[in-house]
């Protein structure tokens, strides 16, 4: 809605939003719109939820007992001390506003972006929303917030008085040096934090993620975190003590080599940790990611790992101890060719996998993306895949087989001219003319964009069926 008329603000239109319980007007521009909306929010029931984000309302003096308000982008708002009784209320990118002493009982508050600098009076508010805040640089009053979002408050250096917030976003503050307090914290954000040597005082915390604290040395201590994030902290070599950790990242971990005591950790994530050869300790993890770690050779060990993504590792051959794996991301692992033994694999990704030729094996598996596979040209054993991925497929012509196939994508098949026996198929991914289209029945078909209406048969097949839905990428 780009504008609200005096005419519609009648009996009908009030009974209709009050029993929706909301109202949109974001990106409203109308010249009387402060008038209007000050005449409207009058007669609303009081519970709403009212979006008027990017919207050239300047006076919000009436909008105080509103539930959910969103106001974020509206540039014209600078008085913001009537809405102290709002439960959610969202100011994100309000750069006029600098006084919001008067919001300290919002339940949810949404400061991002905007040029305040005087926090004091917001210590009770339950989840609050300041990132990016570049004014702002005491925070001692907001000790009792449940939920604290700083990242990006690049004044802040002082969190001492911030132990007992719940969950608590710092990430990107670099003057931030002293985290000694802050081992109470249930979920802790300090990515990016540079200047963090010590954690030793983090051990209790919940959920931490350190990821690019490149002056991070030693984590000997965070073997009781449950969920640990230390991705990209080039300076760690010893990850010994940390085998206790539930979920663990740490791609791009270029120094570490030994993972043998990793072996117990549920998820575990080494993607573009180059220098790592032997894996054969990791057969026990449940969700294991190894991309693009070009010098793992032997994958033997990891039949039993329930999710398992090697893609781009380009050293790697022999998969055939893999056929127990229930997901498996093999895309762009050129050397390997034969891949008879994956058809009990579920969900089996391999695309960019140039070597493929021969798939005949692979039709039990439920999800198979062959994208970009250029030697596939055979697929008459794939009729019975649940959700099957040929874009870029370009030697495949033939697809009569696939009339039992819920969810196929042809995007860039060049040669593949008739999709009308794929009379059972219930989406279609697609972004060239084909023939037949209009022969489908009950199908959503995915497409780019509006002007891809005109792909062959669309238009006739929404004419002829009504249940066909069309979805835009």
């Amino acid at each position: 809605m780009d504008y609200i008329t005096n005419n519609c603000i009648n009996d009908e239109f009030i009974e209709f939003i009050n029993n929706n319980k909301k109202l949109n007007l974001k990106y409203c521009k109308d010249n009387e719109f402060n008038k209007k909306i000050n005449k409207l929010c009058k007669r609303l029931n009081k519970k709403l939820k009212i979006n008027l984000k990017y919207s050239n309302i300047s006076d919000v003096s009436n909008l105080g007992s509103v539930h959910t308000l969103y106001l974020s982008g509206c540039n014209n708002i600078s008085d913001v001390s009537n809405l102290g009784s709002v439960h959610t209320l969202y100011l994100n990118g309000c750069n006029n506003i600098s006084d919001v002493s008067n919001l300290g009982s919002v339940h949810g508050l949404y400061l991002s972006y905007t040029n305040i600098s005087d926090v004091s009076n917001l210590g009770s508010v339950h989840a609050l929303y300041l990132n990016s805040c570049n004014n702002i640089s005491d925070v001692s009053s907001l000790g009792s917030v449940h939920t604290l979002n700083l990242s990006y408050c690049k004044n802040i250096s002082d969190v001492s008085s911030l132990g007992s917030v719940h969950k608590l976003y710092l990430n990107s503050c670099k003057n931030i040096s002293d985290v000694s307090s802050l081992g109470l914290v249930h979920t802790l954000y300090l990515s990016g934090c540079n200047n963090i040597v010590d954690v030793s005082c983090l051990g209790s915390v919940h959920k931490l993620n350190l990821s690019y604290c490149e002056n991070i040395v030693d984590v000997s201590c965070l073997g009781s975190v449950h969920t640990l994030y230390l991705e990209g902290c080039n300076n760690i070599v010893d990850v010994s003590k940390l085998g206790l950790v539930h979920t663990l990242y740490l791609s791009h971990c270029n120094n570490i080599v030994d993972v043998s005591c990793l072996g117990s950790v549920h998820k575990l994530n080494l993607s573009y940790c180059e220098n790592i050869v032997d894996v054969s300790c990791l057969g026990s993890v449940h969700t294991l990611y190894l991309e693009g770690c070009n010098n793992i050779v032997d994958v033997s060990c990891l039949g039993s790992v329930h999710e398992l993504n090697l893609s781009n590792c380009k050293s790697i051959s022999n998969v055939c101890c893999l056929s127990s794996v229930h997901e498996l991301n093999l895309s762009n692992c050129k050397s390997i060719s034969d891949v008879s033994s994956l058809s009990s694999v579920h969900t089996l990704i391999l695309s960019h996998c140039k070597s493929i030729s021969d798939v005949s094996c692979l039709g039990l598996v439920h999800a198979l993306c062959l994208s970009e596979c250029d030697n596939v040209s055979d697929i008459s054993n794939l009729g019975g895949i649940h959700e099957l991925n040929l874009s870029n497929c370009k030697n495949i012509v033939d697809i009569s087989s696939l009339g039992g196939v819920h969810r196929l994508c042809l995007n860039g098949c060049k040669k593949i001219k008739d999709v009308g026996l794929l009379k059972n198929i219930k989406k279609l991914i697609l972004n060239r003319k084909v023939y037949g289209i209009h022969l489908l029945k009950k199908v959503k078909i995915i497409i780019g964009t509006e002007r891809d209406l005109n792909v062959g048969g669309i238009k006739k097949l929404l004419k002829i069926n009504k249940e066909v839905i069309i979805e835009f990428i």
